[in-house]
């Protein structure tokens, strides 16, 4: 299952304070990533590449990105093909796939993953932070921005380890009492937010804007 958790922010005891609270979702290992703009977390539930090489937060073969990524991507094994001789690759994992996607192709990486996914990368040298959500919205990516700051994991309660507003949202529950689920970007909280399904974002200097890469067609 995994959990992913971080920040726009250098703050090694909230990030692992946010892993702790999603530890049920990663029995097999836990890890942190912080730099003075932004701190990453993952727990880790092992299923493709077992070993410790592929534990996250993952580094790109360059050290210029850093991914902290939950779920599975059923083609990544004909994206590596097609990267072989453009990337050294050290693991047999999915994850490093998507960093060697998204150092090749950008934002247009989400575009190659067939799969359930929420992920987020960071890029070292351009101070931007990079998520994205698979086309169906399978895996969960909950948000909440504050003036400059932005937070994300993968479930509400390791974003409440921030001193977020804890404010009922009555607009939900209403959408909540008439369809029997809370719609995106809507939670039950007001100021933290799903992204939608077949969306990305960017996050560059605390603001973020977010497009969407898929749509069924009618």
């Amino acid at each position: 299952m995994c959990a992913i958790n971080g920040f726009n922010f250098k703050s090694p005891d909230l990030i692992s304070r946010m892993n702790l609270a999603t530890a049920h979702r990663g029995p097999d290992g836990t890890g942190i990533f912080t730099d003075d703009s932004v701190s990453l977390g993952h727990n880790r539930l092992s299923i493709i590449d077992l070993s410790d090489r592929a534990s996250q937060p993952m580094k790109s073969a360059d050290e210029s990105l850093v991914i902290v990524f939950n779920g599975e991507i059923y083609n990544f094994r004909q994206i590596k093909k097609e990267l072989e001789g453009e990337y050294p690759f050290k693991t047999n994992s999915d994850t490093e796939v998507i960093l060697a996607a998204y150092h090749k192709w950008g934002s247009d990486a989400v575009k190659k993953l067939n799969g359930i996914f929420a992920f987020a990368i960071w890029d070292r040298k351009k101070k931007e932070l990079f998520i994205a959500r698979d086309h169906l919205g399978v895996k969960p990516f909950y948000y909440c921005v504050q003036g400059k700051q932005f937070i994300f994991s993968s479930e509400i309660k390791a974003i409440l380890e921030h001193p977020v507003p804890r404010k009922f949202s009555v607009e939900a529950f209403n959408h909540y009492l008439r369809i029997l689920y809370v719609p995106e970007p809507l939670t039950m909280f007001e100021g933290i937010h799903k992204l939608p399904p077949a969306s990305f974002g960017m996050v560059k200097d605390g603001v973020l804007t977010i497009q969407k890469f898929w749509q069924i067609e009618p």
